[in-house]
């Protein structure tokens, strides 16, 4: 029988301690499988290669979900949309391995209309219940100012599809396929403006820039003189909210949070 609790401050903590034991300071510590859902095919390396390296180097195995084939992510206009996709693959594929990933699924909706539908929660949905991730890792959909539609399309579907993931009855085609139900103990938001937790990727930043200038359909000398420095500028931003030099900032909220919580921004 839980206790009754007289004050919000107590309850809180018992509720993160006790009940969910939900450990805001170390959330990654137990982890051994983790789901990174990017819009394209560069967006785990950019918001989050440093902690992947980290996560891998200690044996956690990490997925990425690419929503999108990259089809639009030029302004080269000798080069077709169908010819970038197929770049795009294979540089993702190299950077991955720089960062210790060696599985990748694509969705391939096409780069800059991927749509807000039940069918690509459905495509997220069975991917959780194939890989039983412990912890999904999604853009930040509320993020201020964020133009790009892709972005923030995947955070909502992500949150929908961590959401639903449980629910035997939501994709129960999935049941017959032999993919059970299954429960995501956390989601991390990435590129958030409202971070609760910090990695620290001072030694891995310059792993972290290969990683991303892999992609070299998207970073080529010009572009990139002026990406490296934003980059390092992003990572300094979250450094020193970290008290470290570089860092990656997420939003990290254990299952129960993430619905009719109106005290989940506490965290």
């Amino acid at each position: 029988m839980f206790e009754e609790i007289n004050d919000f401050e107590t309850g809180f903590k018992k509720l993160l301690d006790d009940v969910l034991e939900f450990d805001i300071q170390n959330p990654l510590k137990d982890v051994k499988k983790v789901l990174c859902i990017e819009p394209h095919p560069d967006d785990c390396a950019i918001g989050m290669g440093g902690t992947i390296k980290r996560l891998t180097e200690r044996g956690v195995k990490v997925i990425y979900l690419c929503m999108t084939d990259g089809y639009m992510g030029t302004t080269d206009e000798t080069i077709t949309g169908h010819e970038l996709a197929q770049i795009r693959r294979k540089e993702e594929e190299e950077s991955a391995k720089i960062l210790g990933v060696k599985k990748i699924y694509w969705l391939n909706y096409r780069d800059t209309e991927l749509p807000y539908t039940r069918e690509v929660r459905k495509d997220i949905v069975r991917i959780i219940r194939k890989e039983k991730p412990d912890g999904v890792f999604l853009p930040d959909p509320w993020l201020p100012y964020e133009a790009h539609p892709d972005h923030r399309t995947t955070g909502f579907l992500a949150l929908d599809a961590v959401a639903f993931s449980s629910l035997p009855n939501f994709s129960n085609i999935d049941l017959d396929m032999g993919l059970k139900p299954h429960l995501v103990s956390f989601v991390a938001l990435y590129y958030t403006h409202k971070p609760n937790y910090f990695v620290d990727i001072t030694d891995l930043m310059d792993l972290k820039l290969k990683a991303i200038r892999v992609h070299r359909s998207q970073f080529p000398e010009d572009i990139w003189e002026i990406w490296e420095p934003f980059l390092r500028t992003v990572a300094l931003y979250y450094g020193q909210k970290a008290g470290v030099k570089y860092a990656e900032g997420f939003r990290i909220m254990p299952g129960l949070f993430y619905h009719i919580t109106p005290f989940a921004e506490l965290i």
